[in-house]
């Protein structure tokens, strides 16, 4: 209906401008026709706009309800956000399983003591992530980027993580996070962990401390 009255709306203006050109003495038939058709092309922009608002004010509506709806959720097996946006949602103490944050923004998340076991996080951006104790035991971190990302205490058993674009540079680390067994050392040495003495951060020690943490059979949380 909208297009075939901005169709009759522009044949009207078109009409009334042919008509000025070739009969001018017809005035003010010239000024109604010109008038019924800018009032309908007119019409037809605010109707479109209103649809449009209409429209997006309903997709924002349905947004806010889904966020609402995961952050009062305790547990959401197979949780996929897709398109949407996450950032801000305060994942923490929720139960994930095999949820799939492929190529998610998860920059800052806050994932602490969430169980992700088998959880996907391929080709995400996890910059300065919260996992403190969360549980990411075979999940897949293939192109994930964890720089600076929390993991103390976070179990690692059996995740993928040797995939050449995964990087844990300066992720902050501690005697209790387990690392998948055969994880690269290049991996673990990026990490850091904090020297209470000199009250920063530094990196993984090659040895023989680093060793300790290959494997992740010194970390006592490992069998969660």
């Amino acid at each position: 209906m909208l297009i075939l009255l901005g169709i009759l709306g522009a044949v009207g203006a078109i009409f009334a401008w042919r008509m000025a050109l070739s009969e001018p003495e017809r005035e003010p038939r010239i000024e109604v026709l010109a008038g019924i058709g800018g009032g309908l092309v007119t019409g037809i922009a605010v109707g479109i706009s209103a649809l449009f608002l209409e429209q997006t004010l309903g997709e924002a509506q349905k947004y806010a309800a889904w966020r609402a709806n995961i952050e009062i959720a305790a547990v959401i097996p197979g949780f996929t956000p897709g398109d949407r946006d996450v950032k801000g949602i305060n994942f923490s103490g929720k139960v994930l399983h095999d949820a799939d944050f492929t190529g998610a923004d998860l920059r800052g998340v806050r994932f602490r003591d969430a169980d992700l076991r088998g959880a996907i996080f391929d080709n995400a951006k996890m910059q300065g992530a919260e996992l403190i104790g969360a549980n990411l035991q075979d999940a897949s971190l293939r192109g994930a980027d964890l720089t600076r990302a929390e993991l103390e205490s976070a179990n690692l058993t059996g995740a993928v993580v040797n995939a050449p674009e995964t990087t844990f540079k300066d992720a902050r680390v501690d005697k209790h996070t387990c690392w998948p067994a055969g994880v690269e050392r290049k991996k673990v040495h990026a990490a850091t962990m904090y020297k209470a003495d000199a009250e920063r951060y530094v990196p993984v020690p090659e040895s023989p401390e680093g060793d300790a943490f290959l494997g992740g059979q010194q970390a006592p949380v490992c069998d969660k």
